[in-house]
């Protein structure tokens, strides 16, 4: 990745909504009612969702956070709650930036993905326009979306971008240390970078050889599926192996070289990956702390 839009990879961290459970809510002040959504109510308990943000705009600190969080669980008579999910955001307000990093992103969810097994992993696009607008991955603990904020509040929000990361199934209710686990999830996916490619080839191979002499035309020739595909290809290393898997090529290495010299798919080392958890972990530790971690050298 180019040096320059990787130090533009810019994150602003806040907390979007949380669900708790508590006692039954019979009573809740007007002045609340936004920020507020009783999801259902069973067996004597409420579940219940908030979105404290909407209470006076948004928070982007902690203390300001906990201070309208109180307000909201006093204007709904919550005395005593378990959190049961919380999730955090990290906002981009640069037009450009879902599209510059969609695919960059695409590479930490997949890690995430291939690290912990996720069974429910997928992207969305834009039923005309076949843009991407969202990957995502979903499991019980956890879930991740990157999703284009513009296309999916029309607009209507100040950022533009949106990179979620979502706690399920807590074990108490200090958000800061439960997001924490979120710091472990990131640094092992970063180990699992090659599981990444192996996974993409696996069924990268499939296509192509299901699909290469199909009709109607998928894709006029290698060249053209590469073109197609390339956001699921990373590396040159990937490429590489990619290749090797095709008999029609005699030689992977100097066909990756001149690939990348004729159209210009962007490859990411590992640094790049890394430099995004960085950012995420700055952007948190900005929100929870109030101050600027350096957590990474970023040159």
């Amino acid at each position: 990745m180019n040096v320059n839009k990787r130090n533009n990879y810019q994150l602003t961290g806040s907390i979007h909504t949380l669900s708790l459970i508590s006692l039954p809510v019979t009573d809740i002040d007007e002045s609340i009612a936004p920020c507020f959504d009783t999801l259902s109510s069973r067996e004597n308990l409420s579940y219940s969702k908030i979105n404290a943000n909407k209470l006076v705009g948004d928070l982007f600190s902690y203390d300001e956070f906990k201070t309208a969080f109180d307000t909201i669980l006093g204007g709904a008579g919550i005395e005593s709650y378990s959190l049961s999910r919380f999730d955090m955001r990290f906002d981009s307000f640069d037009p450009e930036h879902y599209r510059d990093y969609a695919k960059l992103n695409r590479y930490l969810i997949s890690a995430l993905a291939v690290t912990y097994n996720v069974q429910n992993c997928y992207d969305s696009r834009n039923l005309f326009s076949q843009k991407q607008v969202s990957v995502a991955i979903k499991n019980k603990r956890f879930e991740c979306e990157n999703y284009d904020k513009a296309a999916e509040s029309g607009g209507r929000d100040p950022a533009y971008a949106r990179l979620e990361l979502r706690s399920k199934c807590l074990t108490s209710n200090d958000i800061e240390k439960q997001f924490h686990g979120w710091y472990t999830r990131l640094d092992k996916a970063l180990k699992n970078l090659d599981k990444v490619h192996q996974r993409y080839n696996d069924e990268l191979e499939k296509i192509y050889k299901e699909e290469k002499n199909s009709f109607p035309v998928k894709f006029r020739s290698l060249t053209d599926f590469l073109i197609q595909y390339q956001n699921c290809i990373f590396c040159k290393a990937q490429m590489i192996d990619l290749l090797s898997r095709f008999d029609e090529v005699k030689n992977p290495e100097t066909r990756a070289k001149n690939h990348k010299k004729r159209y210009g798919i962007e490859y990411f080392s590992k640094m790049d990956v890394e430099y995004a958890v960085a950012e995420i972990k700055r952007a948190a530790e900005k929100f929870f702390k109030g101050t600027e971690m350096n957590l990474f050298e970023k040159s």
